[in-house]
């Protein structure tokens, strides 16, 4: 019940959200808006080559004055517009002519005025300022000289719609052209419309032709041609050619047919490809989620050992610290390098300085210096890594202070952090070599683990989108939408969506196998988990062990190695407290003033001489100045590497065809003010 009430309301906002959104980007368009809900031509051709035109426009009105036409006429060499009318069709009332041009026309008059040398333009005013509603108009108009005649045939072309110039999209436009009589053979009446290529043209008779489209967009072209063998029409002199053309008119009328199938039938090539694809990533995906649903079933939750308390060091004698470091912290995923590299490398500063490679001598007011004193003879990969980075940073100097580690980090970033990438990566392979942790299942691991995040994220995008378009077929958002030119985007985008959803839902339940998978995934190997449960009981062990019952004492040498690995698992500071309660002589300050101590407990000596770990103002540890240091080189290294990056920086009917914008020239288009 409760996740049924989380995902209403996931719904609900995000319903709420798609509204926002649709409305934000319809906002500007909703200032002035019109939306025709039909168009319709009806053309009456005449014996004198001249057509009557009658416009019906059902039309949707947002704060709009003027609404208006205009023509496009210097190309075309038609005759004039002329008789003009526009009638309001729901009161029956023609329009007055005012004879003269206005931005604004006022309310129930109109001009049809020539403004220039190409331009004629019809505008009235509908007094919708500060309204909105549906308004049916129509507006009538002769054109003289619209018939071309050729020694073998007539021509109407005619452009209702100039493509670009058309400012309002059309849910429906219809037309009719009636010849004045009939042709002698329907076959020889040929039809083509150029345009939106979902449009259709036919031949409803042999003195009538019809066409349709659904949903103009706009700035769309409408064109028609209609060519007649029969010589009906009595052309004026201007419009004969002394030539024949109906072959001309044939050849470039089936050219652009021609490439608009291609046009399609390319499309559609693609569309089964990607169809194609599409079936065969579903059908692998299919078999990968009824594969991995066996798998779920048949293997239980992976377990780690567990182990309190752990006395010995594991692998004491080739163990490093940076490898107990990573093992000590891993839990199935990689670990960062900044995550583990301040301890490990701290820690194997101070087992360099117990192998006698260095020494390590402290002083008051947090200064710690190092110096090299034998070659790196003997040491492992991830030990050799620390060795020659102290090497670099000594620049051949006899001793040097700790804190120069983030001086050469800030001057050598890029180096620096190579050097620690190779350590930790060092230290990670050898845990691999070892057979401690298993490569490939920590991979699968890590695939698995991000199983939620993508289930959770295809879920929500898919939901969000999937309302996002529903909410554009909400009629005022899917006129404003039609508007500005961008449902069919909407529209192709649900198509897709609902064409993805077996994938979707395919893909979200082989997310939800993985991630119940992930918990059953075995990345440590057995030997890996039993030595992961002895570093923990061993850290255990350090922590508590002036409260254990240890029959044994345990020698200084056994606590020169613990305080190592207790560096590695950040708890030096709490084994320091076990060891003040348990050997309280070791901070007796004459203990440490024999050279053989230094010499046989280099590292005790370094973390517990109280002449350097007892201050009373600051608590200091030479330890925590050690690990002080080594983090806060990293972190300049990254941030010198942060900054430099940043600073670098169609005859006989049919569909239209995409072709056309031929020699005649007409309307421009339709508009509002």
């Amino acid at each position: 019940m409760k996740k049924l009430k989380n995902v209403i309301i996931a719904i609900a906002i995000m319903l709420v959200f798609s509204a926002f959104i649709l409305f934000s980007m319809t906002n500007e368009a909703s200032e002035k808006m019109q939306y025709l809900q039909h168009l319709d031509y009806n053309v009456k051709m005449n014996y004198d080559g001249s057509m009557r035109v009658t416009e019906t426009w059902d039309i949707d009105i947002v704060n709009t004055n003027t609404l208006f036409k205009t023509f496009t006429l210097s190309k075309s060499k038609f005759g004039n517009i002329t008789d003009v009318e526009v009638i309001d069709l729901e009161i029956g009332k023609k329009f007055e002519n005012i004879y003269q041009e206005m931005y604004h026309v006022p309310e129930g008059q109109f001009y049809a005025l020539n403004l220039n040398s190409r331009d004629f333009e019809i505008a009235f005013g509908v007094g919708m300022d500060e309204k909105k509603g549906n308004r049916k108009f129509q507006i009538s108009y002769t054109v003289e000289d619209v018939v071309t005649e050729y020694k073998d045939c007539q021509e109407i072309y005619w452009q209702f719609l100039e493509e670009g110039q058309n400012a309002i999209p059309a849910k429906k436009v219809t037309g009719t052209i009636t010849l004045p009589e009939n042709v002698s053979n329907i076959e020889d009446l040929r039809v083509w419309g150029h345009g939106q290529l979902n449009g259709q043209i036919y031949r409803k008779s042999a003195s009538q032709v019809e066409f349709v489209l659904n949903n103009l967009n706009p700035k769309s072209r409408l064109e028609i041609r209609v060519v007649s063998n029969d010589k009906m029409f009595y052309t004026s002199y201007n419009k004969m050619r002394n030539y024949s053309y109906l072959n001309t008119i044939l050849n470039e009328e089936n050219r652009w047919s021609e490439e608009a199938n291609q046009s399609s039938k390319d499309l559609n090539t693609k569309m089964l490809i990607a169809l194609a694809v599409y079936i065969v990533i579903l059908g692998i995906r299919i078999m990968q989620t009824v594969k991995l649903a066996k798998k779920n079933k048949s293997e239980s939750v992976d377990k780690n050992i567990k182990l309190k308390y752990f006395r010995d060091i594991p692998r004491e004698a080739t163990a490093t610290p940076a490898e107990a470091t990573y093992l000590y912290q891993f839990d199935k995923t990689r670990l960062d390098t900044g995550k583990v590299q301040s301890k490990a490398v701290a820690s194997t500063i101070l087992n360099l300085c117990y192998k006698k490679k260095i020494s390590l001598r402290p002083e008051a007011n947090n200064k710690v210096y190092i110096k090299i004193i034998s070659d790196e003879s003997g040491l492992k990969e991830d030990e050799l890594e620390i060795y020659t980075l102290l090497e670099k940073v000594a620049d051949d100097k006899e001793e040097f202070e700790i804190s120069e580690l983030n001086k050469y980090a800030k001057k050598n970033y890029s180096q620096y952090s190579v050097a620690i990438d190779k350590f930790v990566n060092s230290a990670r392979n050898s845990l691999y070599e070892l057979n401690l942790i298993d490569k490939k299942q920590e991979s699968l691991y890590t695939k698995y683990g991000n199983a939620d995040g993508k289930r959770g994220l295809l879920k929500y995008i898919s939901m969000f989108m999937f309302i996002f378009e529903i909410s554009a077929f909400i009629p005022v958002f899917k006129t404003k939408l039609m508007y500005v030119g961008a449902f069919d985007l909407f529209e192709g985008l649900l198509v897709i969506s609902i064409v993805l959803l077996p994938l979707t839902l395919v893909s979200m339940h082989y997310w939800t196998l993985q991630g119940r998978m992930k918990n059953k995934i075995a990345v440590l190997t057995d030997e890996g988990k039993q030595e992961k449960a002895e570093w923990i009981g061993l850290a255990n062990f350090m922590k508590d062990y002036s409260l254990l019952n240890e029959k044994d004492i345990l020698s200084l040498a056994v606590w020169e190695k613990y305080l190592i690995y207790a560096t590695a698992f950040g708890i030096s500071d709490k084994v320091i407290e076990q060891m003040k309660a348990k050997y309280p002589e070791v901070f007796i300050k004459e203990k440490w003033d024999d050279d053989k101590m230094l010499q046989e407990y280099p590292i005790l000596h370094f973390a517990l001489n109280p002449v350097y770990y007892i201050d009373s103002s600051s608590n200091y540890s030479s330890l925590s100045a050690l690990g002080k240091d080594v983090s806060r080189a990293y972190s300049t290294s990254m941030s010198e590497i942060a900054a430099h990056s940043s600073s670098s920086g169609s005859g006989g009917g049919g569909g239209f065809s995409g072709g056309g914008g031929g020699r005649w020239r007409s309307v421009a288009g339709m508009g509002g003010r």
